[in-house]
């Protein structure tokens, strides 16, 4: 990193948010992008269009990587079984 450069609070530090995909699970994720985490995100709904409730994972990926965080560190779909 620059010299002069603000890092984030929460610089080199991973966050896991399960739920990702909407709600309050998709504003934590993208506020620990803002701050500077690597986020992992977990969701059921992979794909926009697969439910009929609006979110999906594919999305939150496009969101953590907008919000200027170094990127999502993964993202998994979860399923019950």
């Amino acid at each position: 990193m620059e010299k002069g450069v603000d890092m984030g609070v929460l610089d080199g530090k991973v966050a896991i948010v399960t739920g990702a995909s909407r709600g309050l699970g998709k504003d934590i994720a993208v506020s620990l992008a803002l701050a500077g985490a690597t986020v992992v995100v977990a969701a059921r709904t992979e794909q926009e269009g697969s439910s009929r409730i609006p979110g999906s994972l594919q999305q939150m990926v496009e969101l953590v990587r907008q919000a200027g965080g170094p990127g999502p560190g993964g993202a998994m779909r979860c399923h019950p079984e």
